[in-house]
């Protein structure tokens, strides 16, 4: 099993570590480290890290079982290799990641609207709400609460229960897993089962900015930014001239 170090220390940059497996297949190393702050592509979720191993480009990072895959175009020349992941990607990902968990909490806060799925894309991100209305009140609503979540600067912890204790939390959305369930806790706020990256502190996200909305089938997808790319999306709609 690999040591998933993003998991517990996310603002971790560097790491050493140790070759202890690899495949080669489709021209490509396939390696398995005993510990990585590499997170994976999730399906449907979000793209995971880039950076590199001994100065050799990760391509690719994915999950096998309980390990996690890199994958190199070289293989490095010693078993003790140094892990070195892209910040800004990494940072980005958590401001993307935990913007979601604020703005689906403010759509089941307020209107009692369950997200029923989310993606983190390049440009945008979207989550889907279980309801056939949306409209320009329920959006400033929802956008004017999930930036006073931002701007109180909360604290945001993660922890791991089993089946037994998590009956006892209010916990938004469905539990998955039997056994060492991870919490995802913004200051007794939101409560949401989850394995991936977030901030430490809400205030950590930046500005959220809902940009677009539209029905798919009985549902409404919600298009979304936060933090690094609202900036982005604002400098490329409005230039300013001088």
């Amino acid at each position: 099993m690999t040591e998933k170090i993003y998991l517990k220390n996310p603002y971790l940059m560097k790491l050493n570590a140790k070759i202890i497996e690899n495949d080669f297949k489709d021209n490509k190393f396939h390696v398995k480290l005993n510990r990585t702050l590499f997170e994976p592509n999730i399906s449907g979720g979000q793209f995971g890290d880039k950076g590199s191993i001994d100065g050799i480009s990760v391509l690719n990072v994915y999950e096998q079982k309980d390990d996690i895959i890199h994958v190199l175009k070289d293989l490095p020349k010693s078993k003790e290799v140094e892990i070195s992941i892209d910040w800004d990607i990494r940072f980005s990902n958590m401001q993307q990641h935990t913007g979601s968990h604020i703005l689906s909490n403010a759509f089941y806060k307020l209107y009692d609207f369950d997200t029923l799925n989310f993606h983190i894309g390049e440009n945008f991100n979207y989550i889907d709400i279980n309801t056939n209305l949306l409209n320009k009140n329920i959006i400033e609503k929802i956008e004017s609460y999930s930036n006073r979540i931002v701007f109180s600067n909360f604290e945001i912890s993660t922890y791991i229960v089993d089946r037994e204790y998590v009956s006892n939390l209010p916990i938004r959305g469905s539990i998955k897993k039997d056994e060492d369930i991870r919490i995802v806790e913004i200051n007794r706020l939101d409560f949401c089962e989850c394995n991936s990256i977030h901030n430490r502190r809400t205030g950590e996200v930046g500005l959220i900015k809902i940009i677009n909305c539209y029905k798919i089938k009985e549902n409404y997808r919600v298009e979304f930014v936060c933090g690094i790319k609202a900036l982005k999306d604002y400098q490329m709609k409005i230039s300013m001239k001088l």
